[in-house]
C-alpha cells in the first residue's frame, strides 16, 4: 500500500522540489519523518527566515521553492516574509502542518482551526485538504497555481495525520495522473498591437523606459536591452523594483526613480513617452505631492499582472507576457537617428576614507572590489540609492531587494540565492538595523557554510525612518536610534568570519577576501556617518 506521505513525497520529487526550506514543529513531523537522501532540508532558526531562503532561491533559479512552517504560531512568524514574496511574485509552495482532525473540534494545542486564512492576503491560493486522500492532488494543484501569471506564493495546510492514511489502488492511480501532468503558458502579443506601440515609440521626442524585476524574471531582459538600444531611449528602475530589471552600468541607464509621485515626475520632466515594463506604475511612499507624469507626457504600460493594470493611475495599460511583449515590439522597432541620452559618470575609485564614513565612500569601494559576476542582495535603508548609485552590476540578476520593502528580507534571501546560483558570489549589502530583522540567518549561512559576503552599513539608527519622519515634520520620534549593537560579535557567535573595517582600503581589501573564500561565510562590519535629511532625489 502507498501512504499520503510516500505520494506526496513522489509528487514533490516529480516537480523538482527536492530543496525544502522549513523550521518543523510538532505538526510536521510526520511529513519529515525518513527524510529522502536525495533532498535536502535547510533549517531557518525562526519561520520568517525559511519563507526569505526560498524567495531569493526561487528568484534565482526561477522554479518554484517549498517552504515548511510550523502550524498557527509559525505561520503567523512567517507572515511579514510571505508579504514580501507575494508583491515579489515568487512562486513558492508554503506548507504547515495542523493538529489532527480527530483533535480540531476541541480546540487542542496547535489547532489552526481558520488555517486558509492566515496567510491571506499575500498568497494567491490556500487550501487545506477536506480528506486525505486529498492531500497530493490540492498540492498540485497549488504548484500550477503559483507558477501561473503573476506568479506568487500559495498555501497548504495538511493535518498531520493525512500522511500515514493509506491510499487504495484507484486513488494512487488518479494520483499518478495528477502528478504527471502539466501546463504550458503560451504567451504572444498580437502584431498590430506592436505595431501601435512601436509607432508611439518611433514618433516620440524623446522616450523613456521605466522597467520592473518581472521584466528579468520573464525572461526579457535581452530582448529589451536590443530594444533600449534600438530606440536610444533612458531607462530608469522603477520604485520599489524587486530587480534592477536593466544593467546597471550600461550608458543609457539613469538610476533607481525614489517613490514619490511628485519626485518621479521631476526625474521624467523633458521625456514625452515613458513605457513602463513589467511591474506596477508606480510604488509610491511616501506621499510627495505632484503630478503622476509631466505635463505632456504619456505613458504605456506592460504587465503580465491584470490588477497592475487596473489600479494605475494613469497610463494605457497592455496585459499580456512581458517577454512576448517586448520581443514583438522589438520586431516592429527601427534603429532611432535620436541623439543617445548622457549617460551617468562613472564611478570615481574613492580616495582612503576612515570611518566613520559616508555612505558613497563605502559603496564607491564596494562597487570597485566586488567581481563582475556579483550578486547584490540589498536592504539598507536610507543606503538605498546610494548603492544604485555607486555599486553597478551588469547582468541579468544581480540586484536583487524587496518590493514589498518589509524588513527581514535581505539576509535570508542572499543566503537562498546564494544556494541558488553556487558558482556566483552573492554580497549582502545590509544596514545594521534591517539585518537584525533575520539575524538568525547568520545562523544558517554558518551551519550549511554557505559562503556569501555581508557588507553592513553602521549607523546606529533606523536612518530611513529619520528621512521619512522629516518629510512628514514628525518630531520627537521615539525608537529611532540603535546604539550598542556589537554586530561583529554577534555575527562571530553565530560561527561567522566576521570582522571590521575601519577605512575603505580595508572595505576593499576584506570583500575581496571574502568573495574569495568559497568555504564560509564573511561579514564586513563598517561604521558610517548619519543619514542625511531627505532632498528630492533621496540622495
Amino acid at each position: 500500500m502507498t501512504s499520503v506521505r510516500e505520494a506526496t513525497i513522489d509528487l514533490l520529487r516529480k516537480h523538482g522540489l527536492n530543496t525544502w526550506f522549513g523550521n518543523p514543529g510538532s505538526s510536521e513531523l510526520t511529513l519529515l519523518e525518513e527524510f529522502p537522501s536525495d533532498f535536502r532540508y535547510l533549517l531557518g532558526l525562526q519561520e520568517m527566515v525559511p519563507v526569505g531562503m526560498a524567495d531569493g532561491f526561487s528568484q534565482v533559479t526561477g522554479r518554484p521553492a517549498l517552504v515548511m512552517v510550523h502550524t498557527a504560531p509559525g505561520l503567523g512568524n512567517a507572515v511579514g516574509a510571505l508579504y514580501n514574496a507575494y508583491l515579489n511574485k515568487t512562486p513558492l509552495l508554503v506548507i504547515a502542518g495542523n493538529q489532527r482532525r480527530v483533535m480540531q473540534n476541541q480546540k487542542c494545542l496547535l489547532t489552526n482551526e481558520d488555517a486558509v486564512l492566515v496567510p491571506r492576503p499575500f498568497v494567491k491560493w490556500s487550501a487545506e485538504p477536506a480528506i486525505a486522500s486529498e492531500v497530493p492532488a490540492v498540492l498540485a494543484r497549488a504548484l500550477h497555481v503559483a507558477m501561473s501569471p503573476p506568479t506568487g506564493p500559495v498555501f497548504v495546510s495538511v493535518p498531520m495525520d493525512d500522511m500515514h492514511h493509506e491510499l487504495n489502488d484507484t486513488q494512487v492511480a488518479e494520483i499518478e495522473v495528477i502528478r504527471n501532468r502539466e501546463i504550458t503558458h503560451a504567451g504572444g502579443f498580437r502584431k498590430d498591437l506592436a505595431k501601435e506601440i512601436a509607432g508611439r515609440l518611433s514618433a516620440a521626442k524623446s522616450p523613456a523606459f521605466v522597467v520592473h524585476g518581472d521584466l528579468e524574471h520573464a525572461g526579457a531582459w535581452d530582448p529589451f536591452v536590443k530594444l533600449a538600444e534600438r530606440s536610444k531611449a533612458a531607462v530608469w528602475t522603477a520604485p520599489l523594483p524587486g530587480l534592477s530589471g536593466f544593467p546597471e552600468n550600461h550608458p543609457l541607464y539613469q538610476g533607481l526613480l525614489p517613490p514619490g509621485a511628485g519626485w518621479i515626475s521631476e526625474e521624467l520632466k523633458g521625456h514625452d513617452l515613458v513605457m513602463a515594463l513589467g511591474g506596477p506604475v508606480f510604488r509610491y511612499y511616501p506621499y510627495i505631492p505632484g503630478p503622476y507624469l509631466p505635463e505632456g507626457t504619456s505613458l504605456i504600460h506592460i504587465t503580465s499582472d491584470p490588477d497592475e493594470a487596473a489600479r494605475a493611475p494613469v497610463g494605457d495599460a497592455y496585459v499580456a507576457d512581458v517577454r512576448a511583449s517586448v520581443e514583438a515590439v522589438l520586431a516592429e522597432t527601427s534603429e532611432s537617428s535620436r541623439t543617445a541620452p548622457q549617460a551617468r559618470p562613472d564611478v570615481p575609485r574613492p580616495e582612503r576614507a576612515e570611518a566613520p564614513m559616508q555612505a558613497a565612500d563605502l559603496w564607491a569601494a564596494v562597487g570597485h572590489a566586488a567581481p563582475a559576476d556579483g550578486l547584490f542582495v540589498t536592504e539598507a535603508g536610507s543606503n538605498e540609492i546610494p548603492i544604485t548609485s555607486y555599486v553597478r552590476p551588469g547582468a541579468s540578476l544581480s540586484h536583487m531587494s524587496a518590493v514589498g520593502g518589509g524588513l527581514g528580507f535581505g539576509l535570508p534571501a542572499a543566503v537562498g540565492a546564494q544556494l541558488g546560483a553556487p558558482d556566483r558570489p552573492v554580497l549582502a549589502l545590509m544596514g545594521d538595523g534591517s539585518m537584525h530583522y533575520a539575524i538568525t540567518s547568520l545562523w544558517t549561512a554558518a551551519r550549511y557554510k554557505i559562503p556569501l559576503t555581508i557588507v553592513v552599513s553602521s549607523n546606529e539608527e533606523y536612518g530611513v525612518l529619520k528621512q521619512f519622519a522629516d518629510i512628514e515634520s514628525a518630531t520627537g520620534v521615539p525608537g529611532l536610534d540603535l546604539p550598542g549593537l556589537n554586530i561583529v560579535a554577534t555575527a562571530a557567535s553565530y560561527g561567522i568570519d566576521a570582522h571590521e573595517a575601519t577605512d575603505t582600503d580595508q572595505v576593499a581589501e576584506m570583500v575581496r577576501a571574502g568573495v574569495d573564500d568559497r568555504e564560509r561565510p564573511t561579514l564586513i562590519n563598517v561604521r558610517t556617518n548619519k543619514a542625511r535629511k531627505v532632498t528630492p532625489r533621496l540622495t
